[in-house]
């Protein structure tokens, strides 16, 4: 497979920490295409959530590479933009500003990129309305349930058009029936955008439905 055909693509990718007695990561490589959903799993420590720091531009290797979307991550400037341009980000903790509203917390994505309010607004309640919370758009993120905050989260995190979506645990604190609700709302929008899925997560059950599904041990990919 070439590059070219990599969203993400890792190549060697090493990272260790506390002065290099901790090997998080030893030589992993991984290619993710555009739309494939690629569910991560593995024991604590394994190195999938430090795999998923370097994926979704929040972390440079020590040794390797990584390329988004055809661009090298050289430094912290490629980083930012990348987050910026490319990435939603979806995490176990929602992450919401509990004293804003759903709407609020959807535009914040859209903040830096010179729209006019009246356009933000209308795309956050558009995205509010893909999730099924067109009706709480004017609630405050803390008066919403965990259900509902997560799927806040998940319309912040395509707010931007991502070409990736980065999923971290994004049912760990939510009951079965909760979980699953979310579940099929991030599947459902990945279908809708066409974007690449990656899910990190303790839940195998989760993985049945990946394209491909990945398990981690000890800093390597061993399946």
């Amino acid at each position: 497979m070439s590059e070219a055909a990599g969203v993400i693509v890792v190549r060697g990718a090493r990272r260790v920490f506390e002065q290099g007695r901790v090997v998080a990561l030893d030589g992993v490589d991984l290619e993710v295409r555009a739309g494939e959903f690629v569910a991560i799993t593995g024991p604590s420590g394994s190195g999938k959530s430090t795999l998923l720091n370097l994926m979704g531009a929040m972390d440079l290797p020590d040794e390797g590479e990584v390329t988004i979307d055809g661009t090298k991550l050289t430094d912290s400037r490629t980083l930012d933009r990348m987050r910026a341009e490319k990435i939603g980000f979806v995490f176990q903790m929602h992450n919401l500003i509990s004293v804003l509203t759903a709407r609020e917390n959807v535009e914040i994505p859209l903040i830096g990129r010179d729209l006019p309010r009246s356009t933000r607004r209308k795309r956050a309640e558009e995205l509010l309305g893909l999730v099924g919370l067109a009706e709480r758009a004017g609630s405050t993120a803390r008066g919403l349930s965990g259900g509902e905050r997560q799927r806040v989260a998940i319309a912040r995190a395509i707010a931007n058009e991502p070409k990736i979506i980065l999923a971290d645990e994004p049912t760990g604190n939510l009951d079965t029936s909760t979980g699953d609700d979310v579940m099929r709302t991030i599947q459902d929008l990945r279908a809708r955008t066409g974007a690449a899925l990656v899910l990190v997560t303790h839940n195998e059950d989760l993985c049945e439905c990946a394209d491909r599904w990945v398990k981690m041990r000890d800093g390597h990919i061993e399946a």
